[in-house]
């Protein structure tokens, strides 16, 4: 299926076989975007800083002259040229019939990831308009997609945009071939090298580039042989304040509220305990081989000294990421192995250690405490539930939407008891500060959605349903009220088991019982897990579900039964957020995840936040740490991650300039020398004996996802 040698010059657009239909492109129209160039196949528009694109209209699933009901895929290709070299997030957006495409945002939409310079064929299979799914299955040439929005069906769509999100410049976007079909299409990938024989971008170039593996290997041992260097001083053997003791310690972390309101962390002695940890401890940046096998200027001999650069991931396709194999290369490790040889694990553990204590890192993460079973890692860390026993975070047979169990089942219940065994790994050890027990939740990352709503529409009898039913009986009582305040006209309660799409349209009243019937079941869903685990291992502490956002005030129910309430917070100013996470839940806040990334140091996408330079990243991340550090109830955060990613994306299909070290294993010393500052200053900054940094970042909008 994949076609890696094509010259693109004699590609033959789409429309030449039987059972695909080429919708032209003569009709689409600017919003708002320039059009520079327009034909019945191609199409090349500018879209301004602020963002926009093209739109095709039409009748229900007709739009283009195409019949889309009866069609299984959409395809079309895909040319970025941009002189600054940074990565294009395309968004498209699918519009169902009952819009109003003036004012209303798509109801499905995407977001994909290209290369610039390089022509890319993309692809829809219309299976994901069931939007079972945030992330969609890598296909030859593209970088990541993420997908939002609720069930629809192709035969519904009346609108189709195409168009470049807000970005810092303005972007040039050609699209050509559009096309639906019955079958995938096939995916011509141009005769390219994209990375270089150290594993770097070949495209482009940049100040600090390694330019031969001789330098590589000698600025590695030349580091390793410097030894160790110096850690922050008054700092207990966990890595809290020795000169701030707030209790006599529990033999575990725990939280701590002072006098004056602020929510502290205390070590296993009883020190207060920031956390300042990274994430992603590990010798590993390992890049995608599969069908870019071809793009490699060189690859490592599978067999001798290599053969630990080489790895295969896998995971369920049905799930996150979508990823059933990949095939991986890390040119991080063929550095290593070059530079210690045999020895390479134990002297990257020594290495990183260092480096660790240098820059005042006091946590490693959900890396766990397998670092520091190996002697790798002397700092605490966090448990992740599920990585070392494979258990996934409790779903029922049948969920309620994406990942969302049909939390009054028994199912649920008892899933979570089996779940909460997990911890028996941890159990007893003071060295673990606490577990996650998901993150991400897939559910989560539709802004707008309103879960109950999504259990009326469901076909299936579920026990979730049932307790609907019964909660809008106990608030009506009468079922004529009932049907007045919905602006219904059921025979009888047993009608709601019937699928009712959009309710929260049907009334006001709606829309509120909804709303209140979802805080029900997210309290649930937390409580049910939470109680099992804290039931099992009633020493660590139950940091959360690591929302990527709290899009309503209704994520944060349940937040009574978590000892934090944990985010992935990718702001660039946390305060705000943070003040207001605290007012809800009453609880210590902590951020599980954070970055910002640049478009100036080898990779060709930001991250979720950006800045120009890796001097704003250093910037940034004083700015985002102290800010939140002057938060009373901000007890620590996560960076996401230790290793920049490569550039041919890992297998979860991301290639951000978000590390402390790049892929040569070079510290980003602009952010490093940052991290140093804020160790030392943020338990005054907490305190409030000192301000935080307040100089913002040169903030950029992200590039892609």
């Amino acid at each position: 299926m994949y076609k890696k040698y094509l010259d693109m010059r004699l590609f033959k657009p789409f429309g030449v076989k039987v059972r695909e239909q080429t919708i032209p492109l003569s009709d689409t129209a600017p919003v708002p975007a320039e059009i520079i160039l327009q034909t019945r196949e191609r199409i090349v528009f500018r879209a301004p800083k602020c963002g926009g694109g093209i739109l095709l209209t039409g009748e229900p699933g007709l739009i283009g002259g195409g019949d889309w009901s009866r069609a299984l895929w959409m395809g079309y290709d895909l040319y970025y040229p941009q002189p600054a070299m940074f990565a294009l997030a395309l968004a498209t957006g699918f519009y169902r019939a009952g819009q109003d495409i003036s004012r209303e945002m798509p109801y499905v939409s995407t977001i994909t990831g290209v290369f610039p310079y390089y022509p890319t064929r993309i692809s829809y299979d219309f299976r994901e308009f069931a939007c079972g799914n945030g992330f969609l299955p890598r296909t030859p040439g593209r970088l990541k997609t993420v997908e939002a929005g609720r069930p629809m069906e192709a035969g519904e769509i009346i609108g189709l945009y195409f168009g470049g999100r807000e970005q810092h410049e303005e972007q040039i976007i050609e699209i050509s071939n559009l096309f639906i079909s019955e079958t995938e299409p096939d995916y011509p990938m141009p005769r390219m090298t994209m990375v270089d024989e150290l594993g770097q971008w070949a495209q482009k170039d940049w100040p600090g580039k390694s330019r031969s593996e001789e330098e590589v290997v000698t600025r590695l041992r030349d580091e390793y042989a410097r030894g160790a260097a110096d850690a922050l001083p008054g700092r207990s053997a966990w890595g809290g304040l020795l000169s701030k003791r707030l209790t006599q310690g529990t033999g575990y972390f725990a939280t701590y509220r002072d006098e004056n309101g602020k929510w502290w962390l205390t070590d296993p002695e009883g020190y207060a305990y920031m956390v300042m940890a990274v994430e992603g401890i590990s010798p590993n940046a390992a890049g995608v081989v599969d069908e870019w096998e071809d793009s490699y200027a060189w690859l490592p001999p599978k067999e001798g000294p290599f053969a630990e650069a080489w790895s295969v991931s896998r995971g369920d396709p049905t799930k996150a990421r979508r990823v059933k194999s990949a095939e991986t290369v890390d040119f991080m490790r063929v550095h290593l192995i070059r530079a210690f040889g045999q020895d390479w694990r134990v002297k990257w553990g020594e290495l990183t250690q260092n480096r660790l204590n240098a820059w005042g890192i006091n946590n490693t993460g959900a890396s766990c405490g397998r670092l520091r079973d190996e002697g790798v890692c002397s700092q605490p860390s966090f448990y992740f539930m599920g990585r070392s026993s494979g258990r996934s975070f409790p779903n029922t047979t049948v969920p309620i939407f994406r990942d969302f169990p049909d939390v009054f089942h028994p199912e649920y219940a008892q899933r979570c008891a089996e779940f909460a065994q997990d911890l028996e790994v941890i159990r007893g050890r003071q060295d673990i500060v606490g577990y996650f027990m998901v993150n991400e939740p897939e559910w989560t990352f539709i802004i707008d959605l309103e879960i109950s709503e999504m259990l009326l529409a469901h076909p299936a009898p579920l026990a979730s349903k049932e307790a609907l039913i019964g909660f809008l009986q106990e608030r009506y009582g009468d079922l004529a009220a009932f049907n007045a305040a919905w602006k219904l006209s059921l025979a009888g309660w047993e009608d709601l088991r019937q699928p009712i799409a959009d309710a929260a349209k049907l009334s006001d009243a709606a829309a509120r019982d909804l709303n209140d019937f979802s805080r029900i079941l997210i309290a649930e869903y937390v409580r049910v897990p939470a109680q099992a685990c804290k039931a099992y291992d009633p020493h660590h502490l139950n940091c959360g579900l690591r929302y990527p956002y709290i899009a309503y005030p209704n994520l944060v129910c349940g937040a009574e039964y978590l000892d934090i309430f944990d985010i992935n917070d990718y702001r660039y100013d946390p305060k705000p957020y943070i003040t207001w996470l605290s007012t809800l839940t009453d609880k210590p806040i902590m951020v599980s995840e954070f970055h910002h990334g640049s478009l100036d140091r080898g990779l060709p996408v930001t991250g979720i936040r950006g800045v120009r330079t890796q001097e704003e990243r250093g910037v940034a991340y004083r700015f985002y740490m102290e800010q939140a550090a002057s938060c009373p109830a901000f007890v620590g955060s996560v960076y996401f991650t230790l290793n920049d990613q490569p550039i041919l994306c890992n297998a979860g299909q991301e290639n951000y300039n978000i590390g402390f070290v790049d892929i040569t294993n070079r510290p980003h010393t602009e952010i490093t020398d940052a991290l140093r500052q804020t160790a030392e200053h943020i338990y005054a900054v907490h305190e409030g004996s000192q301000p935080p940094y307040d100089r913002a970042p040169d903030w950029i909008p992200l590039n892609a996802h």
